[in-house]
């Protein structure tokens, strides 16, 4: 069957209302009849998909994936564990990793009446979100955070201030990393660029043009009948992996899920530990697909000191009685 490449932008809208809501362990909960990974819990910042995309790598700079440990992938120290949507103060690594101040530089500006200026509020100036036309001619620092490589807010691959471009298959195939290179639209592609950003921070393996442990997909419908269902979001959490959710309009961070079909997510507005229903909608904003990754290249966690005494001792008495025994 002939795949059809369809194309989603997500931005995020001001105009909407949204709701505060008041260790990092390598376990996560299981809480009346669900999952729940724990994710962390970060404010927008200079763009929805790059947030949610933030979140992801928070998670696994915090916890590791598979017995690996990925530290470096919010660059300076251990990700926090939140940051509060609306605070335009650079007081968190992560907000670097997620949108830097070069980025913003160079791709999130506004007009002052005399000169193009960066938009310094956490991207919440209407004179600035929303808008294209305000990037540099020539940019001024080198990729160095998820709204680089993932085209946020960049004039060049059609995405205005505040948004991120994903494509997909319309008939619901996972569409790879190795999809978007190959249909030319990887400079573009969101889930391409969480790809680069990952190999950015010394991760990843083989070659990108290849890969497909980065893919977006549509749920499952009839429109999508290869698509992801409410089954496959489970299985990927249970695996320890967390999600990007793509609603119409929005992304979100998908972390956990409820055994009465339900998404256990955080919308970027400091909305934590909200629940929407598989396939339903927030805000008015219908869900249409997930982005994923697997991590790979990570480091291997050293054991404790003391477990490292132990182990050699019960080594060495493994040995001691080995040789008892033979005698």
């Amino acid at each position: 069957m002939k795949k059809f490449v369809a194309v989603f932008v997500a931005i995020v809208a001001l105009s909407c209302s949204w709701s505060v809501f008041a260790s990092a362990d390598t376990l996560g909960l299981y809480q009346q009849g669900g999952v729940n990974l724990n994710g962390p819990e970060y404010g927008w910042w200079y763009g929805c998909t790059a947030t949610s995309a933030g979140m992801m790598m928070g998670y696994y700079d915090q916890k590791g994936y598979g017995g690996l440990s990925y530290s470096n992938l919010v660059p300076g120290g251990v990700a926090e564990n939140f940051t509060a949507y609306g605070d335009a103060a650079r007081n968190a690594l992560v907000k670097d990793a997620i949108a830097s101040q070069g980025h913003v530089n160079d791709y999130y500006r506004y007009w002052n009446g005399t000169a193009w200026v960066p938009d310094n509020s956490g991207g919440f100036n209407p004179a600035a979100y929303g808008h294209s036309g305000d990037d540099v001619a020539t940019p001024t620092h080198t990729a160095n955070c998820l709204a680089d490589f993932m085209g946020t807010n960049q004039d060049a691959v059609g995405s205005s201030n505040g948004s991120t471009t994903l494509y997909y298959f319309t008939n619901g195939t996972k569409f790879f990393a190795r999809d978007a290179w190959n249909y030319g639209v990887s400079a573009s592609d969101g889930m391409y660029g969480i790809d680069e950003y990952l190999r950015y921070a010394g991760y990843g393996s083989g070659d990108i043009t290849q890969d497909t442990s980065f893919f977006t997909q549509r749920i499952k419908s009839t429109s999508a009948p290869y698509g992801c269902s409410f089954a496959d979001y489970q299985a990927l959490i249970d695996a320890g992996l967390v999600v990007l959710i793509p609603v119409v309009g929005h992304s979100m961070f998908g972390y956990g899920y409820t055994d009465a079909g339900e998404i256990i997510f955080d919308d970027t507005w400091n909305g934590h530990n909200l629940l929407m229903s598989w396939g339903g909608s927030y805000d008015h904003m219908s869900q249409w697909g997930i982005t994923v990754f697997t991590p790979s290249g990570g480091a291997v966690v050293p054991l404790p000191s003391t477990l490292l005494l132990m182990v050699s001792g019960l080594a060495g008495l493994v040995g001691w009685k080995g040789r008892f025994w033979q005698n």
